[in-house]
């Protein structure tokens, strides 16, 4: 869980509305040092998945591991 300001959420709200990318997808574009084009491996099974399909993909190959 991740606690923020309100004024530092809506200003995250806002560039990720701006940029047409979900809360989750920008977060991870800054925690990922790749960027948005990059590609990185799944921490579990070490596939190499576009960056900003990593969350889509641990949805779908790991329900269980992306729900904790």
């Amino acid at each position: 869980m991740l606690t923020v300001r309100e004024g530092a959420a809506m200003r995250i709200k806002e560039t990720a509305f701006a940029r047409s990318l979900t809360v989750d997808e920008l977060i991870n574009e800054f925690m990922n040092p790749c960027g948005k084009g990059g590609w990185s491996p799944c921490s579990l099974c070490g596939a190499k998945v576009k960056s900003k399909n990593l969350q889509e993909h641990m949805t779908k190959v790991h329900p269980r591991r992306a729900s904790e």
